[in-house]
């Protein structure tokens, strides 16, 4: 059993972009930094399945993400209500996405 008073646990040194309060000890909540979330809504479906009109309001939270004891940082964006939408990726695997996605939606104003 570990310690949940244990003040080597939490490193003190947060990213510019954590927004968390960080407390001494091993609790789940003090073993990541996290930066402020941002909410976003979206329109989401299947086209190729199913009719536009079958296509969901909905609002997603992305955000980034660190262990306390790693330097990877992740990107994720959740479903705020449920779990109808999720992507967890790393910030470099992130990067890359929104390059192919700047391109196609370059592909549909042209």
């Amino acid at each position: 059993m570990t310690d949940e008073t244990d003040a080597t646990a939490v490193s003190r040194t947060c990213p510019p972009w954590c927004g968390r309060d960080h407390a001494a000890g091993l609790h789940p909540d003090d073993q990541h930094h996290a930066s402020r979330p941002r909410r976003v809504a979206v329109i989401s479906g299947a086209p190729a399945l199913e009719p536009d009109e079958l296509a969901v309001a909905t609002a997603v939270v992305a955000r980034l993400v660190r262990r306390t004891h790693s330097g990877l940082t992740w990107l994720e964006v959740v479903s705020e209500e449920g779990r109808g939408l999720r992507m967890v990726a790393t910030v470099d695997s992130a990067g890359r996405l929104l390059r192919v996605l700047q391109e196609l939606l370059g592909l549909e104003t042209t």
